[in-house]
């Protein structure tokens, strides 16, 4: 009676276990770059985000600029453009703001209430 292996017993053996450790290696570097993007996409989201808000606080909001960096918040590696159109309804504004890194962009619209200005006096009107 023998005991242990033969060879060829043990070449599949290993050759199984390498292939296995090589598609788990593999899942796990799909897992990390589809993390980095989630990351980049909330990170591009959240900064439009502030954007749109920065925007929202002016009375008229295509005086905010049309272009820029968020070096002000820590990335100046990221860039945005804004559009601000009309809706055909009054003081009403559409306000797009897209925020870009390297080949990612992330857009956000919103509708903004632009306050109506006095003819006479130039202040708006309360």
């Amino acid at each position: 009676m023998r005991r242990g292996f033969t060879l060829i017993e043990v070449l599949v053996t290993v050759v199984l276990v390498s292939v296995a450790i090589v598609g788990v290696l593999g899942g796990i570097r799909s897992i990390r770059a589809a993390d980095a993007r989630a990351r980049s996409a909330d990170l591009l989201q959240r900064l439009a985000s502030e954007k749109v808000s920065d925007l929202k606080l002016l009375s008229d909001p295509s005086t905010g600029g049309n272009a820029g960096d968020f070096s002000d918040r820590g990335h100046g590696d990221v860039s945005w453009t804004a559009s601000v159109t009309g809706t055909g309804a009054a003081n009403v504004d559409k306000v797009t703001v897209t925020a870009t890194r390297g080949g990612d962009s992330q857009a956000l619209t919103t509708l903004v209430f632009v306050r109506p200005f006095a003819a006479t006096t130039g202040a708006p009107i309360r």
